[in-house]
């Protein structure tokens, strides 16, 4: 009984450490205008054009970071409050798709 207390307790903290590594991670990303800049810049150098789409940034971001692409997409709303990035008006729109371009 008293080393199956000290397991669960063991296991509690470890499980309460991912937690807030995971809780850190995230507001890390969110906050480091820096490395959010790097990670565009390479996705529009990988992908060898001036404008790309919304699904190619978002797979860049998911690649480069380790995210998923609910976070993703919050990281494209903050590269564009940023002016980071920039959205393209044009006839891509029709098809359901939408681009953005460098803006630095």
């Amino acid at each position: 009984m008293h080393s199956t207390l000290i397991i669960v307790g063991i296991v509690l903290v470890v499980g309460i450490g991912l937690v807030f590594y995971k809780y850190s991670h995230r507001t890390g990303l969110h906050n480091n205008v820096e490395q959010l800049k790097k990670v565009i810049e390479l996705t529009f150098a990988e992908a060898g054009k001036e404008e790309i789409t919304q699904n190619r940034l978002i797979k860049g971001m998911k690649q480069h970071l380790g995210i998923n692409e609910k976070m993703a997409l919050k990281l494209i709303g903050k590269a564009r409050f940023e002016h980071l990035i920039e959205r393209v008006p044009g006839e891509m729109k029709e098809f359901g798709k939408v681009l953005y371009k460098k803006a630095f």
